[in-house]
């Protein structure tokens, strides 16, 4: 039964005060004033009561989930958040010092790391729960007709210039050097431990790189599917005690300890060192993307199936272009692109290019910090327009969906939140948080 608590005076004198409380889950002053300030800085709200409320029903539904995953036992690998936290920290860092980080965001490495890696967390379990609430929303033809048909002519949305474009990524190899030189470390290490006995775990403590290394290296209990192909290949062939050779994978190279296997289930801890991703061999990379522009244009392979089989745009800490046949995808995973939220890089680099045409490779740095190259395709441009059923059904479509979505999560907030304690400042309780006045 949802239960609300009312605060005292006295208890409001502290300027990081609890404002909203969901079980354990809980939003503080500091946290509301931080999150609404830096999207005000960004220009993403005004600087209105209504934003801030706005912000914080956001966070308190992130929480309301968190809540409730707890009690579904709804979880995501501490070593799947530890990897893209440490990810999203070396990008941050990328060309900077820590005292310049430190300076920038106003607070030390290890309280901002913290706190990214709390963020990354909530948004990946709160991104779980909404698709185990709405994965079985479908809408027909004859709904997105009628959703259509409900908005006012004079209120239909104009769509601005929009691009379908597509890209196919190759990030060069680490020179043969760089590469050398974290193999014959992890070959070192293994042998210490093979050879002389020393401990996995304390050796993990002192070289592992990622956020496993106070844990010694250990992952946890993992389900098949958590970890990339080439280190889960491993792990399945190895033997409780095993200690696996030298692998690479797109994070690095590794060596493996299993614990234990269940099924389609294993224990494990590793070793992980990062080469420095800046000593690459750019020109194979380029060469190979300029003769496979060269093969799209002659119709020798389709643009989809060279991305599919060529592009490196995949997995965490990227577009994941690669899996959507090459192509840019808008927040409501349309392929049609609004040409002003593109990056000023691709924006420039096609608004000379001609619908069908191939770009020659041309060098970016990926989102994780990597050099890279790329090739665009234009596959067309649409004008200036006001919606239409029969132009813009797709987007229509996904709006048919979304609503139903968001029809059920209102009704899962409204039933879940009686399932759990609610504690909300009475500064706030007009928020209307769930769908409805509290």
């Amino acid at each position: 039964m949802c239960t609300l608590y009312i605060h005292t005076k006295a208890q409001q004198t502290s300027l990081d005060r609890i404002i909203v409380k969901i079980d354990n889950q809980i939003i503080t002053e500091s946290d509301l004033t931080l999150n609404f300030l830096q999207l005000v800085a960004d220009k993403q709200i005004k600087n209105t009561p209504e934003a801030k409320c706005q912000v914080l029903r956001g966070m308190a539904i992130n929480k309301l989930f968190m809540a409730k995953a707890e009690i579904d036992s709804v979880i995501v690998a501490d070593a799947i958040i530890d990897l893209e936290t440490d990810q999203r920290i070396a990008s941050l860092m990328n060309g900077i010092t820590i005292e310049e980080i430190e300076k920038r965001y106003g607070k030390k490495l290890d309280v901002l790391k913290s706190e990214l890696r709390q963020s990354l967390k909530e948004q990946k379990i709160a991104g779980m729960m909404r698709e185990r609430i709405a994965k079985n929303a479908e809408v027909t033809p004859s709904e997105v007709r009628k959703f259509f048909e409900r908005i006012p002519t004079d209120s239909l949305p104009m769509f601005p210039k929009e691009v379908e474009v597509g890209q196919i990524v190759k990030i060069p190899q680490i020179n043969r050097e760089e590469k050398l030189r974290i193999k014959n470390n992890l070959i070192e290490i293994r042998k210490r431990i093979v050879d002389k006995g020393e401990s996995f775990e304390d050796l993990a403590k002192l070289y592992c790189e990622d956020g496993s290394r106070e844990k010694g290296g250990d992952l946890d209990w993992q389900k098949r599917g958590n970890f990339v192909a080439e280190f889960e290949a491993v792990v399945f062939r190895m033997k409780p005690g095993e200690l696996s050779g030298v692998i690479e994978t797109q994070f690095g190279y590794h060596i493996i300890k299993l614990i234990a296997r269940r099924g389609d289930e294993f224990n494990c801890k590793h070793i992980l060192m990062m080469p420095d991703w800046t000593k690459v061999e750019t020109e194979p990379a380029r060469l190979f993307l300029d003769s496979l522009a060269q093969r799209i244009r002659t119709d020798s392979i389709k643009f989809e199936k060279a991305a599919a089989l060529y592009s490196d745009d995949k997995g965490a800490n990227s577009m994941q272009t690669s899996s959507n046949g090459g192509y840019i995808s808008s927040p409501d995973g349309s392929r049609r692109v609004a040409m002003q939220t593109l990056d000023s890089f691709v924006f420039f680099a096609i608004d000379t290019m001609t619908v069908g045409n191939i770009s020659a490779p041309l060098s970016y740095r990926t989102q994780d910090g990597k050099m890279a190259y790329r090739i665009l395709y234009l596959k067309q441009r649409y004008a200036t327009h006001q919606a239409d059923l029969k132009q813009d059904y797709t987007r229509l479509y996904q709006a048919t969906l979304n609503e139903k979505r968001n029809q059920m999560l209102l009704k899962w907030f409204r039933k879940a939140k009686d399932d759990v304690f609610i504690d909300i400042d009475p500064e706030y309780k007009g928020c209307n948080f769930f769908g409805e006045t509290e």
